[in-house]
């Protein structure tokens, strides 16, 4: 006989939240002193959510002896000798315990509690954020890590699951965590080439980093996606033209040419006759038709981001990128490589000028990537409406 379950009902599980076997210190209160001047300051300002505070953040918890490093991985870790060490402990089988901070972009906190035995890993995860003057717990779980690596990337990876009732009425399931934490240094120059070349564009919602192209072939690019990612870096604006309030109804918009291809020939040099052949021109008018991406063209949250890890000058005058995609949905900080090489423009301007996936039998698919409807699927899913 089926039994149908209350999703008010607790599972009858194990409950991951108890707590370590060894009682590991709350968050010290010299860091939400510590915090109080910077984030206070940061509030005046209205930079809580800058990567200069979360740098400020980062080294202040450092001084008080902790490893700490930003949630984003933006910043390099303070203390990482610590996490190194701990990390060689733990993979030769001892016992070894490490406290680890990670700063959040909002005024909040996360510690990690990390106890190895026996190449085990046992993870303690407390929230906290800053209110009223001072750091105040909001929660805490403890759950052992189903996986965990040192990466010969430099990052420390694990991932488990934990037990929620609020999470369990909504998913009837467990929480999964997975975190990724850089431990070894990025060259700051390799960090600013990153945010200024390719975190602006990324990994979501484009194939730009994804697939092979040059300026003679530019291959399976979506210019349709690209007109979206680069329309905010040309314009200082997002994009207008965006699909009905009413989900059931498939908006589409004409385009003036002129500003279809003053958006994508800031970054790319394709020649006209190119672009036009990639997307629906109507000559006559001289306009692109443009259909914004819908509800049945949405992708997973879980995408990886990039790290410009190297970087060589070509005789052209061009430089090439080296990017790894650090993917922590699926706990690996090289899900694939690429090589990206950048023309130099006048001032600040630039131009992609290709990109080359490094041929790697580890390399993961994109399934995070959904492609556009095609006409007939538009048409399907849409009609007349």
């Amino acid at each position: 006989m089926l039994r149908k379950i209350n999703k008010t009902d607790k599972p009858d599980k194990i409950d991951k939240t108890s707590p370590p076997k060894n009682n590991l210190s709350p968050i010290p209160s010299i860091l939400s002193e510590s915090y109080r001047g910077i984030f206070e300051e940061a509030v005046r300002t209205d930079t809580t959510d800058t990567l200069e505070t979360a740098a400020r953040l980062v080294e202040r918890i450092g001084e008080s002896g902790y490893p700490a490093v930003d949630c984003q991985n933006q910043v390099n870790m303070v203390n990482g000798d610590r996490a190194v060490d701990f990390c060689r402990q733990a993979k030769a089988g001892k016992q070894a315990e490490l406290t680890i901070f990670s700063v959040e972009y909002s005024g909040g906190l996360t510690q990690y509690d990390l106890q190895a035995d026996a190449g085990e890993l046992s993870v303690t995860r407390s929230y906290y954020h800053f209110e009223d003057g001072e750091l105040k717990q909001k929660n805490t779980c403890t759950y052992p890590a189903d996986f965990w690596e040192y990466t010969e990337e430099g990052y420390l990876l694990f991932c488990g699951s934990y037990f929620s009732q609020e999470y369990y009425i909504y998913a009837v399931n467990d929480v999964t965590a997975c975190t990724a934490l850089r431990v070894e240094p990025l060259d700051e120059e390799y960090r600013q080439m990153n945010r200024k070349y390719i975190l602006p564009v990324g990994y979501g919602l484009n194939n730009l980093f994804l697939t092979d192209w040059n300026e003679q072939d530019i291959g399976q690019l979506d210019v349709y996606d690209l007109f979206d990612k680069l329309y905010p870096l040309v314009r200082g604006e997002t994009v207008p033209y965006r699909m009905d309030e009413n989900l059931g109804v498939g908006a589409v918009y004409q385009i003036p040419g002129e500003e279809f291809e003053q958006v994508i020939h800031t970054y790319l040099h394709i020649d006209r006759e190119t672009l036009r052949s990639k997307a629906v021109y109507f000559p006559e008018e001289g306009v692109y038709e443009y259909k914004p991406r819908g509800l049945h063209e949405a992708e997973s949250a879980d995408v990886p981001y990039p790290e410009v890890t190297g970087c060589r000058k070509n005789p052209d005058g061009t430089f090439t990128l080296t990017v790894n995609a650090v993917y922590m949905r699926n706990n690996t900080s090289k899900a694939f490589s690429h090589e990206v090489v950048i023309r130099s423009l006048e001032g600040e301007r630039f131009q992609y000028v290709s990109n080359r996936v490094i041929p790697s039998q580890d390399n993961f698919d994109p399934v995070w990537l959904r492609e556009r409807l095609t006409k007939e699927q538009w048409e399907e899913f849409y009609g007349e409406n």
